[in-house]
């Protein structure tokens, strides 16, 4: 199964460590329901969403132990099942190591009780049913209080992205900034009000030319993130200009981003030297 993303206590909590411990293996979904609407588990005592799944035991397949989770968490069938990619997770602070197998799920039949563990009665888990925007808020929005919580959240949002920019059908385009920056707009409705006065417009690129931009950023040594912007939400008009006459046209947006477009937000990927590293999620693009 395709590798989606790699959390280490690097990547998730700021510090160093490698853990040699054995794996643990567990079956995930985004399940579907067919009105449309996605699972999502809330652990009412902490307030903490995640997506159904969980261990796979001894003498179970990934597919079996989908299938019993998915029963016992949601009371739902597995009626058609597609990959979408796995998570490694390697928790030094912790001595622990897992790999996650997650599958685009829908369900189509009725839905029976629930028979949840003693551990998952006790944190009070249900499972909800929203749109894809509604699972994706709640998962995004909350603020992790332990490193099991950041190693959760950081999981399933990696899933969440890819699925977004991988599954979905909205017609993205991509503008790079620095996480700071983005922290200080993210809670307003409209924004770039500067970047439109310097330019004009607001810069962005299409998947297929992002890696010709992302070298731009290179050399600046401050956390950038990478925004997913999708077209058709977006209430400014977007041109499509060859202002360099470099042979290739990208997405101008001529007026102020309402935030309401931007539906995820991806880490700007570095190597050791600085430079962008593709992000999975685009992997499946072609470079042009």
């Amino acid at each position: 199964m395709k590798l989606i993303a790699e959390l280490t206590d690097k990547s998730v909590l700021g510090i160093d460590g490698i853990s040699s411990a054995r794996p643990r293996y567990t079956s995930r979904a985004l399940l579907q329901n067919s009105e449309g609407k996605f699972a999502v588990m809330l652990m009412k005592k902490y307030g903490f969403y995640c997506l159904p799944g969980g261990g796979i035991d001894p003498g179970e397949d990934e597919i079996s132990a989908l299938r019993r989770e998915i029963l016992e968490e949601t009371g739902c069938s597995c009626d058609a099942i597609e990959e979408i990619g796995c998570i490694d997770e390697n928790r030094a602070h912790c001595d622990y190591t897992q790999i996650s197998y997650y599958y685009f799920v829908r369900t189509n039949g009725k839905i029976t009780e629930t028979s949840l563990t003693d551990a998952e009665k006790a944190t009070k888990t249900e499972v909800q049913w929203h749109s894809f925007e509604e699972v994706y808020r709640l998962i995004n929005d909350f603020v992790p209080e332990t490193n099991q919580q950041k190693f959760l959240k950081a999981r399933d949002m990696a899933i969440l992205n890819y699925f977004k920019l991988s599954f979905r059908c909205e017609k993205m385009i991509f503008h790079i900034m620095k996480k700071s920056t983005w922290e200080e707009r993210k809670n307003k409705e409209l924004w770039g009000k500067r970047d439109i006065e310097a330019e004009g417009f607001i810069h962005c690129s299409q998947p297929e030319y992002l890696w010709r931009v992302a070298p731009n950023f290179d050399g600046i040594e401050d956390a950038l993130v990478i925004l997913c912007i999708d077209e058709g939400k977006l209430s400014a008009e977007v041109k499509y200009e060859d202002g360099d006459n470099c042979g290739r046209s990208y997405p101008h947006i001529y007026g102020p981003i309402n935030n309401s477009a931007v539906t995820a937000v991806l880490p700007f990927l570095r190597d050791e030297n600085g430079r962008w590293i593709k992000n999975p999620e685009f992997s499946e693009t072609e470079d042009l």
